[in-house]
């Protein structure tokens, strides 16, 4: 039931549209005058109004405009007789909802009114939406305190301020870094402290959708391109328009896409599956992975062009176990959270339980702290969180290597090359760091990438 106000000076025509909005299970109001419209809106403003163009004290398009001064929103629907319809529609320009002819058809009045009703029911849902992901946007914050995330988090917010344009070059950016690290959390991040964290967040998992799916799924496709496809469809990267487009394990793309992706970003357009119309694309481009890509360049599994221009902007995240006491900061955030969600009392953390958390590897990272935490509230009922509680295995051997560890320097025998040293070397730190390339390759002051290549070259494996 909505409160409807008729402002008409024909008294017979009020009264039908009051007896036929009252059938249709509204409350309707009548007035014949502008200055009583105004008097009934200021003691309680309606629904919906319909309002006449010629009224004896005013116009309705200067009635209008003095409704929309006032700040009143309301949807109003414009009653016109025949010939004056082009003041009908320069009353739509100025806000009007929608209007109706002389002769009135109180079925026609009914559906106008449901309409106009049902558009503001939708824009209140947008409103509600919209606003409910800016208070979203402002939960969406990055913990870390070590050196590494505190760069991470600087050079997020410089390319956050980054505007977007139309027609020309997308903005890209590329995240690496282990599985778990939190690079999907850095592009939210990213995302809501843009000029739009309003707009569409569009998160497209690369591993998840089938090769001879990838293209329709990315740029869309038009009725009748293959079989299944009755109609047409918008594909990731128009829903995300204006607003961003994370493309996680990137790596993991088909080539043959990766070039039309290329296209797409340096011209800022593309073309549906099976369409001619050139499109604008008008979206922040993100990207992640936690494989190789150097490798994959070399490989021929990934295009170069599109590595470089995807790099435009880079953010590799550390593991977490080069963050140091991070680690303490996230599992008493992770707890807090926890906590609150399955109303207990929020656990200690004790010196023994920290030092096992410290000699943890964390494979996982920041994923694997958050279910490992999330099944300790759980499961267990108490104030302290033990060793034992975490179901995690301490790595704190630290005894020296042993004497297969050690390199040999036969001279003499002629075995003692740099190629046959480096392969002794990069074998010995793998088994230092547990078969870990990332740490291995920090033990050796090299980049991952570089050292699998080396490992490639010597024929190690891990």
């Amino acid at each position: 039931m909505a409160d409807i106000l008729v402002v008409d000076d024909e008294e017979n025509l009020s009264f039908s549209i009051q007896l036929a909005l009252q059938r249709a299970g509204h409350e309707c109001r009548v007035c014949d005058t502008g200055a009583a419209a105004i008097e009934q809106c200021a003691r309680q403003i309606p629904d919906v109004m319909l309002l006449d163009l010629h009224l004896p004290d005013t116009n309705g398009l200067d009635l209008l405009q003095h409704l929309h001064q006032r700040g009143w929103d309301f949807p109003v629907i414009i009653i016109t007789a025949h010939g004056t319809v082009d003041r009908a529609v320069k009353a739509m320009q100025q806000g009007a909802a929608d209007f109706i002819q002389k002769p009135l058809s109180m079925e026609e009045v009914t559906l106008a009114v449901d309409r106009c009703l049902e558009n503001r029911r939708i824009r209140n849902q947008l409103d509600a939406y919209r606003h409910a992901q800016q208070r979203e946007s402002g939960r969406v914050r990055i913990i870390g305190q070590c050196p590494a995330m505190q760069e991470a988090i600087r050079l997020a917010e410089r390319i956050a301020a980054v505007p977007l344009e139309s027609g020309g070059p997308l903005s890209t950016t590329l995240l690496l870094g282990e599985t778990g690290t939190g690079k999907e959390v850095i592009a939210r991040y990213i995302h809501h402290h843009s000029p739009h964290p309003d707009r569409p967040f569009v998160h497209l998992n690369c591993t998840a959708i089938p090769e001879n799916l990838f293209e329709s799924e990315l740029f869309g496709h038009e009725r009748g391109t293959f079989t299944d496809a009755k109609t047409a469809k918008k594909g990731l990267l128009e829903t995300a328009q204006e607003g961003t487009l994370f493309l996680d394990e990137i790596g993991d793309m088909p080539v043959g896409v990766q070039a039309k992706l290329l296209v797409a970003i340096e011209s800022g357009r593309f073309r549906r599956l099976g369409g001619t119309t050139e499109r604008v694309a008008r979206v922040r481009v993100m990207a992640a992975t936690n494989s190789d890509l150097d490798r994959k360049v070399q490989q021929g599994e990934f295009r170069p062009d599109l590595y470089y221009r995807l790099k435009m902007f880079c953010i590799e995240l550390p593991p977490l176990r080069e963050r140091g006491d991070d680690l303490f900061l996230l599992a008493e955030h992770f707890l807090s959270e926890f906590a609150r969600k399955f109303r207990k009392p929020v656990p200690e953390i004790p010196e023994p339980t920290r030092a096992a958390m410290r000699a943890y590897r964390w494979p996982g990272n920041v994923r694997e702290l958050a279910n490992v935490l999330q099944r300790t509230v759980l499961v267990f009922d108490t104030p302290r969180i033990e060793p034992a509680h975490l179901g995690i295995t301490p790595q704190t051997d630290t005894t020296p290597a042993q004497p297969r560890d050690m390199i040999p320097l036969d001279f003499a025998g002629g075995n003692c090359t740099l190629a046959a040293v480096e392969k002794q070397l990069i074998a010995a730190a793998l088994r230092a760091a547990d078969n870990n390339t990332s740490e291995a390759a920090r033990l050796l002051g090299l980049t991952r990438g570089a050292l699998r290549h080396r490992m490639e070259k010597h024929g190690l494996q891990r």
